[in-house]
């Protein structure tokens, strides 16, 4: 009986941490290669611009980095009590929202990463996804096809009768 009371009180005084735990991978491991100042990360190239206080590190990288990651033209990667959070930015001629523009990194990376905490910045080399780019010209209206006018007639007969409310004096 004692050896149950131990055991209880100590199950009750340690309480589980989740993040000590191994999480469950929800998306392959990336295939990532390291060249000088160029990273491929599943055939797709990225320059690293910037590596503040050394935070890329490829092993943690291949795990976290998700597919959906592909369609951004800037990966920023910042890490917090040893974790790794990565977000993706356009450049600034796509059609996003501002917020996943190229010229709100420096904002996210003062409003959302710890201060002082390591960080990278990777760009996109040569991208793979297609976008409508801000740029790009309209189609002009001959290229689109006509419609055939028709004429509404104007002896149109009705098969419904409209009446007079009685007037309630």
């Amino acid at each position: 009986m004692m050896e149950k009371e131990m055991a209880a009180k100590t199950t009750k005084g340690n309480k589980e941490n989740r993040f000590v735990k191994e999480q469950p991978l929800r998306h392959p491991l990336a295939v990532v290669t390291l060249n000088g100042n160029h990273l491929k990360i599943n055939k797709q190239s990225y320059q690293i611009v910037v590596n503040k206080q050394e935070a890329l590190s490829i092993e943690v990288l291949r795990q976290k980095y998700d597919p959906y990651l592909d369609q951004y033209d800037f990966l920023v990667g910042d890490v917090s009590s040893e974790h790794l959070r990565l977000k993706g930015f356009y450049k600034d001629n796509v059609q996003a929202t501002i917020d996943r523009r190229e010229q709100t990194i420096a904002d996210y990376l003062m409003e959302y990463c710890n201060p002082g905490a390591g960080y990278f910045i990777l760009k996109l080399l040569s991208p793979v996804h297609h976008y409508r780019s801000t740029n790009s010209k309209k189609q002009s209206p001959s290229q689109y096809r006509r419609r055939k006018k028709v004429k509404i007639r104007s002896t149109l007969q009705h098969n419904f009768i409209i009446k007079k409310r009685k007037s309630s004096n």
